[in-house]
């Protein structure tokens, strides 16, 4: 656990360092967030505008909503939520990219070339959906067969598709290949290597967690018995905003390092030269180094 939390200390300083260089790049996620914030509020005023429609109510009063129809619904709105996800990271990947080759990243690059990559990121996107929502499923499944023994295969599932899945959106963005293809990459990539990119990306959560740890023991600590919210709302009210800020830095900070060492990782497993603000061991620990 130290030796991991050691390389996630490693990792996450050799992103930083590209970071710092070029702070613009937390500006897409941002975005990417911004677009979650306006998909969950498109969302809430439909619902909001249907509750307040005698048109509506009265088709949702006579007719039930069928299964087919839910399960169109929720595959509507993960595709759009996966889309936004692969689109800000092609970005991303690009100007990582960009850094890695000595060159100013140009957000407008990145942006224009993700959506140059469109009809690729919009045919993965399927793919990944159609694959979590099945994977989802099965834990489901399992999970009322077996209980925590089907969690926990479910989960293992799903961790093998992340992983197996890990190049994926790089491979788009440098090669422009199909959905598959781009699978194939990936995996082909993760076997040429041995492809244990999770310890990299491990490593990364285990630092993102020692950060995450304060708000969350400072919510529990709120949310005891005892502690009267009354007493002081405006002390209460400042600590969540500052948290909610806090959690919500953090978050954006953590995606922009790992989609940064993610990019520097596969440059190092296909060309097998560590880029230059990246030390060489240290990505080669997160392919070969399964302790």
């Amino acid at each position: 656990m130290l030796r991991r939390i050691g390389r996630g200390w490693g990792i996450t300083k050799a992103s930083w360092a590209v970071l710092k260089l070029h702070p613009k790049l937390l500006l897409l996620p941002i975005l990417s967030g911004v677009a979650f914030l306006a998909l969950f509020t498109a969302i809430a005023f439909s619902t909001f505008a249907g509750a307040k429609s005698d048109y509506v109510r009265h088709v949702l009063e006579h007719v039930e909503l069928s299964q087919p129809l839910t399960f169109v619904i929720l595959f509507a709105f993960y595709f759009v939520a996966t889309l936004i996800v692969v689109f800000f990271n092609a970005a991303l990947v690009f100007c990582a990219l960009q850094c890695f080759a000595g060159k100013e990243p140009s957000l407008r690059a990145g942006l224009a070339t993700a959506a140059g990559r469109l009809p690729q990121i919009l045919a993965w996107t399927l793919v990944a959906t159609t694959v979590g929502l099945i994977l989802s499923a099965v834990q489901s499944m399992l999970k009322d067969k077996l209980g925590f023994l089907g969690s926990l295969l479910g989960g293992l599932f799903e961790v093998t598709w992340a992983v197996v899945t890990y190049f994926v959106v790089p491979v788009l963005v440098v090669e422009g290949v199909g959905p598959i293809e781009a699978f194939r990459r990936s995996s082909a990539i993760l076997r040429k290597t041995w492809g244990e990119a999770a310890a990299g990306e491990g490593g990364l959560s285990a630092i993102s967690f020692l950060f995450f740890l304060p708000v969350t023991v400072l919510i529990a600590l709120i949310g005891m018995p005892g502690i009267d919210i009354r007493a002081a709302p405006a002390v209460f009210v400042a600590i969540i905003a500052i948290g909610a800020a806090y959690i919500l830095a953090l978050t954006v900070v953590f995606t922009a390092l790992g989609t940064i060492f993610r990019t520097g990782a596969y440059i190092y497993a296909t060309t097998g030269k560590a880029p230059s603000s990246m030390d060489a061991a240290l990505l080669q620990s997160a392919f070969h180094d399964k302790s």
